[in-house]
Formats: structure tokens, C-alpha cells, sequence
């Protein structure tokens, strides 16, 4: 009991273990970020696949190389930013972000920096950054008089992942306190305060240190496309008038240097192999993602732990019942699915979790299962092989050391392995032969009604190819009436013996058909052995003893008592005697007939082809229409023969001389009995085809055709009308059909009642005889 119970919980405990093992390494793996480059590669290809067109009212003026070394050098007087915002707000622009530094006095242009304030302050919708200090220790802000005359400041800062891109930033940060918003934020409050409103200030909690610097609400950035994606206009060029108004009417700009040597570039997830991002597209591409909502929201470590441990169970569920092949379909399909679920998620939710932990659990699960699968296989195949090999042969023979010469067991176990296979197909081809050479059908049926094992005598009696054409004929026999049935099969309900039913499926055969339960597992409706046997020929036996004892009991018995009482006769004179001689003599030449023509009825029925002798046919019926002469003679019959097919060609068959005589002279016999008197009887021998026919037709009153079927039957006679019925036993037709059959021929009838009757034997060639002959 303790093995079997070991059994059984053994690989339950297995799964648990791989399960468990599996779905903890894809936990951790996502809680401490262990396949982070993974993951963010992929983030960024999701990220790229899915690009949304930018906004066309969003607008970058870039301080390029070109503005450069048209203006002048860098840094440029601060009257320039001045005439930039007159200009725009001439055109009727929206708003302007000045990414600039702006938080030291113009110490050559003091009267520069007062422009610039009063045409903020004209404008009204100026957004200005805010930067973290150098040295982490506070804010770098604009100057107050920018500071007052902007419409909002900002923080201008983006965060790096460990690989050095772009792809998260915060929306609030400062020092000691998260209370300043990220620039994009700051032009969206000023531009769309409805949407702004869904990101909310972070309070502001107590106990904060306030000497380092706060950052909150951590988000991803969705970006519209690679570097280049917005419209952009030089400096210069707005300077300069070359920008129509209508160009920057209802536009929100984006002034930022993106010159070389100057200006911030950054690699964004969508940057690909092209060049880096500038800082101010960064930022429009902020705002973009703000003003649309289309902001991603990284979920939790735990969440992303939570859904990897989930879809490793799921897929140790599916492992636990599936085969190698399913399984190592289904861990692909749970690994794509976690790509498909993060890549939904990111582009239908807007939130992201890392699908690369998921994916090694899954990726670890169908090795780790497979091997224990492979460990327990081995381990039972390797006690079922040691069984085997000490069991030996299914014949008996004792077991070759096999693998004894390999230090390798695998080869030891492949080894074994092809013993016993070929054991197993010995024993199989020795069945299939045992079942096949079977005098008697056989056909076995499994507990779900389908035909396992079958031979060819059961299809040749069944008259059936294949396992369902069995069934169907089983099915098809005639069954008793009272027994109880199941699938049209007879229902034994139990009993452990065999049962035997004679069945007829046509007129002219029977069989012996025995019916036993397969009891394979308990519990299990049994399967049935059906055994098949041709009696067709022991109940003909049966029939010709009844009919040869009804024969002795009557035709027989009848003339010898009636002799016996002519003899026995007590008070009859001597005259009274001797009228009563030719009365006896009739009796006893009707039992010699009757004795004679069962005699040849027994000599024809067992003779044996392989005794047969080459013969010509044309002597034969020359001989037989001779012995006929007489009894034609006496009624006035005359008697032709015809045998002319046989002086061109030689009508030779193999067979019993006697019996085909006999068989000749019974149909001339019985063409003289019924043909009418003075008469002609016609015998003619002709070639038909390849074989040889005897043609015997007479000018009789013919036969009814109620009476052809039963003419070739044991004891029939034809009836006749008083004194006019002719004498016989009924045998003689019996015979030339059992002569013909053992010659492998036929013997055919063709009569009209007041026409005659015409009696063909066909007979085959001597080189068909010898293989259409029965045994």
C-alpha cells in the first residue's frame, strides 16, 4: 500500500515543486527588475508599433545652426526672444515655451532683459522652465521679473533609464516638496485647464527632508514619433518674417536651441538608429501625451510578479495533461501572450507591466516538467524492461543478455527496448497466423463495439472486408427473437460460458455461431469472442441420412413386404401362384432399381476428383445412347446422335468414366420415360465456348414450372395421370446433378409444358477441371 500511495502523490508533489519553483523565479524576477533590458526592449517596440500622428497646432522654433551663424554668436541678446514674442503675438499664436535659460541678468543688455519681460507680460501665455541646481541643493528659477511677467513655470527635466534612454518622467518635483510641475504640465494649465485637472497636485506630506529633492506621480511618456516627427522653423526664419502668420496663428510654440554643441539631445524609445531627440521636441511630445491622456502608467512590481505567476499555474495546468508536442505549443502561446497582453495593456489602457518574467517562467516550466515527465517514464520503463527481460520470450526461450556489452545505459535500454519490440511483433505475426489458418471464423469485439482482431474465414462467411462491414453483417443475422440484445449484438448479462445459436442467412447455408463475453477491466461493459462455422454441409448430411431412412422406411420396405406377402400367401392354388410370379418380379426389380439408384447416388457423392482420368466425351455418349436402344425401342422412340463438334476437335475432359455414362443415361432415360411414344430423343455434343456441352431433348408433354425447382431434389418425381405415370425412384436426376457438380460443371433444364423438355450438362476443359474441381 505505502509503493502505491507513493505512486500516486510522487508526481502531484512534482508538479507542486516545478510550479512553485517556476512561478517564484518569475516573481522575483519581476520585483527585482532581472530581465529589465528585456523588458524595455520590448516596451519600446510596442511603443513603436502603435504611433499616433502628431497634433499639426504644435510647433517647434529651433535655435539651429543656421539661426546661429545668421544671428551671431551665443548667447544672444535677450531683445531677440522679445521680438519673437511680438511676432507671435501679432500672428495670434496660442502660446510660446521658452526652454531657455533665463535665470541670470543679461549683464551686457540690461534694457534687452526689460523687453523681454514687458512682451511676456504683453503676450500673457509664456511658459518658462525650471531647473534642479547644479549642485541637487535647490531650484534654479527664472529671474522674478521673467518669473512674474510668464503665465507659469515649469520643470524641465526628464529621467534616464539605466540604458540611457527617454522614457519616464515626473510630473511634479522640487526641493523639499513636489510643488512645482513639469514644464508640459505648467503649458497645458495654461492652454487647456480642463484636462490638466486630471493631474492633480500630490499633497504635500509631513515629515519630508526637506534638504533633497521630491519628485511624484512617475509616468511614461507616449511619444508621436521618431525625432522630426513635428514641424519645425528656424529661429531665424520667424525672425526674419519668412514665416507667414497665418503659419502661426492658433500654433503653441516650442522655442528651444537644437543646434550642435548647444542644445539638449536625448535617445527616446522611438528614436531607433536615427539621431537623438532634442529636448524641446521631448517636450512637445509631453504635451502631446498630457493633453490627450495618453500617458502610460507602469503597474506595481507585485502586479507584474502577480500576472506571470498566473500564467505560469495556467500553463502547468494545461502541462499537467497535455503531450510533449501540445505543451511545448502551449508555452509558446502563454509566453505570447503575456507579449500580447503587456502590448494590449500599453496601447488600450495605457498602463504597462514587463512580460519578460512571464515569459521566463513559462519559458523554464516546459523543461522542468518535461524532465520530471521524462524521469518518471524512465524510471518505469526501466522496471517494466528488467520484468521483461527476466520474464523472456513469449515463447518460452530464454533472454539474451542484452546491452551486457555497453557501458552506456541508454544504449543498454534501446537495446532491451528492441528485444521486446520484437518479441511483441513475433507474437503478433504468430497470432495473426494462429487466427488465420483457423478452420472456423473468429471475431473479437472490444467494450466500445469495435472489431480488434478478425480472420479470413470470418470475412469469407460473413461475406465482409473490414472490421465495420463485420459488425454490420453480425448484426444483419438472424438472431432468436428472445434473446436480450445490446448494439444488435446477443447480451449474455453475465453469463461465463459460451452460447451457441444455429442461424440460417440464406436458403442454402447455415452456420454454428458461438457467443462469449471478453471481461477485460472491472466495471467495463465486456467485449464479445463471436466464433463462426460452416455446418451447411453436416446439415446436408443430416438431411440425406433422414431422407435415405425415409427411403428404406418407405419406397424400399414397401415392395419387399409386398413380395413377402405374394410369397407368404396361404390358401392360393398353384395356378393363383404362378399368375402371381410377374407381380413379384415387378416388386423386386422396384427395390433393385431403388437400391441401385441409391448405390450410385452414394458412388457419385463421394467420389474424389483427384482419381479423375482424361476421357472422350464423344465414346461416352455413343455408349450411353447404346444402352438406352432397348427401352427407346420398345416405345416406338427413336434415338439421335449427335457428336459431329468432335471430329475437329477432340472433346477430351477429365473425370470418372462410369459416373458421366451414368449421368448420360439417366437424362436419356428419363427423356424416353416422359417423351411421347414414336418420338424423337435428340443427344448432341457440341463445343460451347472453351468447355464441352451434352445437349438430351425430348418431345415430351414437358414440365410444369411449378415443378423445375424441387427436379434436381432427393426422391422427387414428376407426377402423372393413372396408369401413364412412369416408374422410378426419384434419384436419377439427383445423380447427374451430383455427377456434374464433382466434374466442377452444371446441369440446366429448359422445358414448355406440350413441348418437350431440353436437359444441358456442361462440362469444363481437362486443364480447368483440375483447379475448379471441389474436394
Amino acid at each position: 500500500m505505502k509503493s502505491v500511495t507513493a505512486s500516486l502523490h510522487r508526481p502531484t508533489l512534482e508538479w507542486l515543486a516545478v510550479t512553485f519553483l517556476c512561478a517564484v523565479l518569475a516573481g522575483l524576477s519581476a520585483c527585482e527588475g532581472w530581465l529589465w533590458r528585456i523588458d524595455q526592449t520590448l516596451y519600446d517596440d510596442a511603443l513603436s508599433s502603435w504611433l499616433r500622428p502628431p497634433s499639426s497646432d504644435l510647433v517647434i522654433i529651433a535655435i539651429d545652426d543656421a539661426s546661429l551663424a545668421s544671428v551671431g554668436r551665443w548667447p544672444w541678446s535677450r531683445r531677440l526672444y522679445a521680438r519673437l514674442l511680438e511676432q507671435a503675438r501679432a500672428a495670434g499664436a496660442a502660446a510660446v515655451v521658452l526652454d531657455l535659460p533665463l535665470d541670470s541678468a543679461s549683464p551686457d543688455d540690461p534694457e534687452g532683459d526689460l523687453m523681454l519681460a514687458r512682451a511676456m507680460r504683453s503676450f500673457g501665455r509664456v511658459v518658462l522652465p525650471l531647473r534642479q541646481a547644479g549642485s541637487g541643493m535647490g531650484e534654479d528659477l527664472p529671474l522674478p521679473m521673467f518669473a512674474n511677467a510668464a503665465a507659469s513655470v515649469g520643470l524641465d527635466q526628464v529621467e534616464f533609464d539605466p540604458d540611457g534612454i527617454v522614457r519616464s518622467l515626473y510630473l511634479w518635483g522640487g526641493f523639499g516638496a513636489a510643488r512645482n510641475p513639469h514644464l508640459s504640465l505648467a503649458l497645458l494649465r495654461v492652454v487647456a485647464p480642463e484636462a490638466a485637472r486630471h493631474y492633480r497636485e500630490p499633497p504635500l506630506a509631513d515629515g519630508l527632508d526637506n534638504v533633497l529633492w521630491q519628485r511624484s506621480d512617475w509616468l511614461h511618456i507616449r511619444f508621436s514619433g521618431p525625432p522630426g516627427s513635428y514641424t519645425h522653423y528656424p529661429f531665424r526664419a520667424v525672425l526674419n518674417g519668412d514665416v507667414p502668420d497665418m503659419t502661426l496663428r492658433g500654433k503653441i510654440l516650442f522655442v528651444g536651441v537644437t543646434a550642435t554643441g548647444l542644445g539638449e539631445a536625448v535617445p527616446t524609445p522611438t528614436s531607433g538608429l536615427l539621431r537623438p531627440m532634442q529636448g524641446i521636441e521631448v517636450q512637445a511630445n509631453v504635451f502631446e501625451a498630457l493633453r490627450r491622456g495618453a500617458t502610460v502608467t507602469a503597474l506595481p512590481p507585485w502586479a507584474a510578479a502577480t500576472v506571470a505567476a498566473v500564467l505560469v499555474v495556467v500553463l502547468m495546468l494545461f502541462l499537467l495533461h497535455a503531450g510533449p508536442s501540445a505543451g511545448l505549443i502551449g508555452t509558446f502561446v502563454l509566453g505570447g501572450l503575456a507579449v500580447a497582453l503587456a502590448f494590449l495593456g500599453l496601447h488600450l489602457g495605457g498602463w504597462w507591466f514587463g512580460p519578460a518574467p512571464a515569459m521566463l517562467g513559462c519559458a523554464l516550466a516546459y523543461p522542468l516538467w518535461s524532465w520530471r515527465r521524462l524521469e518518471s517514464a524512465q524510471r518505469y520503463l526501466d522496471a517494466e524492461l528488467v520484468a521483461l527481460e527476466r520474464e523472456g520470450t513469449t515463447f518460452g526461450e530464454l533472454p539474451n543478455k542484452v546491452g551486457s556489452g555497453s557501458a552506456d545505459p541508454l544504449e543498454r535500454r534501446i537495446r532491451i527496448v528492441r528485444q521486446v519490440a520484437q518479441h511483441q511483433r513475433d507474437v503478433r505475426r504468430f497470432m495473426a497466423a494462429t487466427l488465420e489458418h483457423l478452420s472456423i471464423g473468429v471475431v473479437v469485439i472490444d467494450p466500445r463495439g469495435q472489431v480488434t482482431l478478425h480472420n479470413g474465414q470470418a470475412r469469407l462467411l460473413l461475406h465482409a472486408s473490414h472490421g465495420e462491414a463485420l459488425l454490420d453483417a453480425l448484426r444483419a443475422l438472424p438472431w432468436p427473437g428472445y434473446l436480450p440484445m445490446r448494439d444488435g449484438l446477443p447480451d449474455l448479462g453475465g453469463f461465463t460460458g459460451t452460447r451457441q445459436f444455429e442461424l440460417s442467412s440464406d436458403e442454402r447455408h447455415c452456420m454454428l455461431v458461438s457467443v462469449a463475453d471478453l471481461l477485460l477491466d472491472p466495471g467495463v461493459p465486456p467485449g464479445r469472442v463471436i466464433g463462426l462455422a460452416d455446418v451447411t454441409v453436416m446439415h446436408e448430411a443430416r438431411r440425406s441420412r433422414e431422407d435415405t431412412m425415409h427411403f428404406l422406411s418407405h419406397d424400399l420396405r414397401a415392395p419387399l413386404a409386398s413380395i413377402l406377402t405374394l410369397i407368404e400367401g396361404r390358401n392360393v392354388s398353384l395356378e393363383q401362384r404362378a399368375a402371381q410370379i410377374p407381380r413379384i418380379a415387378r416388386y423386386a426389380r422396384s427395390a433393385l432399381d431403388l437400391a441401385d439408384g441409391l448405390f450410385r447416388l452414394v458412388r457419385a457423392e463421394g467420389s474424389d476428383p483427384r482419381d479423375f482420368v482424361e476421357l472422350d466425351l464423344a465414346g461416352l455418349v455413343d455408349s450411353a445412347a447404346d444402352e438406352v436402344w432397348p427401352q427407346a425401342h420398345a416405345r416406338g422412340i427413336r434415338v439421335e446422335v449427335d457428336t459431329h463438334d468432335a471430329d475437329s476437335e477432340e472433346a477430351i475432359v477429365r473425370g470418372d468414366f462410369s459416373l458421366l455414362r451414368r449421368a448420360v443415361i439417366n437424362l436419356l432415360t428419363n427423356a424416353i420415360k416422359y417423351g411421347a411414344p414414336n418420338s424423337t430423343v435428340a443427344v448432341r455434343l457440341q463445343a460451347d465456348g472453351g468447355d464441352w456441352l451434352i445437349r438430351v431433348r425430348d418431345q415430351g408433354v414437358g414440365i410444369p414450372p411449378e415443378a423445375l425447382p424441387r427436379l434436381f431434389k432427393r426422391f422427387s418425381r414428376l407426377g402423372g395421370d393413372g396408369s401413364s405415370q412412369p416408374s422410378g425412384v426419384g434419384l436419377g436426376l439427383l445423380i447427374v446433378k451430383t455427377v456434374a457438380e464433382r466434374h466442377g460443371g452444371t446441369v440446366t433444364v429448359e422445358s414448355t409444358p406440350g413441348q418437350g423438355s431440353t436437359f444441358e450438362l456442361h462440362l469444363p476443359l481437362r486443364n480447368q477441371a483440375a483447379t475448379s474441381l471441389p474436394a
